[in-house]
């Protein structure tokens, strides 16, 4: 592939940030919080905030930071190139079938990378019903900084960069996809050891579309996850997408508005 970059060093988190462990239900996440200066912390997610200026860190297979473009690389795979789509980038092993790239850099090493080139993380987006109401729809659209979502592929011979909103088209045909995404950052949750896991790396929620509430990167309007609530509409424009098992470099760029 085509693509020149200069590759910086990042955090080597693992699959779940205080040790692997079998996923288990939770109720009340913990959110991730920032500490203050007096505070130590071994977080390594706050840790890549506070060394990003050294940029001596340990490379993570498949991720990478251009510096001089503050952009963050992924490298990947395309999953599927036709059919309705709830996730866009997903973790291996989870919702490939469901999304546009699959990728095997866990979350939360992206979370770390993000924070590395400056991005500030908020929170997903929730919905919530509750039919014993006149508006029974409650939607709460996700918080974070702007993340250009970009792709670089080879297809037809020739390498391309697009947005990847660019892969997705309306199943009526009747609007163009907004491409719009925020640095959710997921959250933390029990691990059911007495530790704490990040979400998203359980659930491989990478790149969303429809609102989970666990999305690293989130869809900037909600979209419930119930096809009653909200009829399937965003499909893979397939023609505009190379074979499945293609390999591709997502690129994340934070922004401002």
């Amino acid at each position: 592939m085509a693509l020149q970059f200069k590759i910086f060093l990042i955090p080597c988190i693992s699959f779940a940030i205080y040790g692997c462990a079998t996923p288990t239900p939770t109720s009340k996440p913990t959110p991730l919080q920032a500490p203050n200066s007096t505070t130590k912390t071994t977080n390594p997610l706050v840790n890549a905030q506070a060394n990003s200026a050294a940029l001596d860190m340990k490379l993570v297979k498949g991720l990478s930071i251009n510096q001089d473009t503050s952009e963050v690389l992924v490298r990947g795979q395309v999953a599927i190139r036709q059919g309705f789509l709830e996730q866009l980038v997903c973790f291996k092993g989870t919702r490939e079938h469901e999304s546009l790239v699959v990728v095997n850099v866990a979350a939360s090493n992206i979370h770390a990378a993000l924070l590395a080139v400056g991005a500030s993380a908020g929170h997903p987006g929730i919905w919530s019903r509750d039919k014993n109401t006149v508006n029974d729809l409650k939607l709460q659209p996700p918080a974070g900084d702007l993340v250009s979502v970009q792709i670089e592929c080879v297809l037809d011979g020739v390498t391309r960069r697009c947005d990847l909103g660019q892969w997705i088209e309306d199943a009526r045909h009747l609007e163009t996809f907004n491409s719009s995404f925020v640095f959710a950052g997921s959250h933390f949750e029990p691990d059911g050891r007495g530790g704490q896991r990040y979400t998203a790396d359980v659930t491989g929620s990478t790149v969303g579309l429809v609102t989970f509430g666990d999305e690293l990167i989130a869809y900037a309007q909600v979209i419930p996850d119930q096809a009653e609530i909200s009829r399937p509409r965003w499909q893979a424009h397939t023609a505009l997408i190379p074979p499945e098992g293609s390999d591709v470099v997502l690129i994340l760029k934070p922004y401002k508005p």
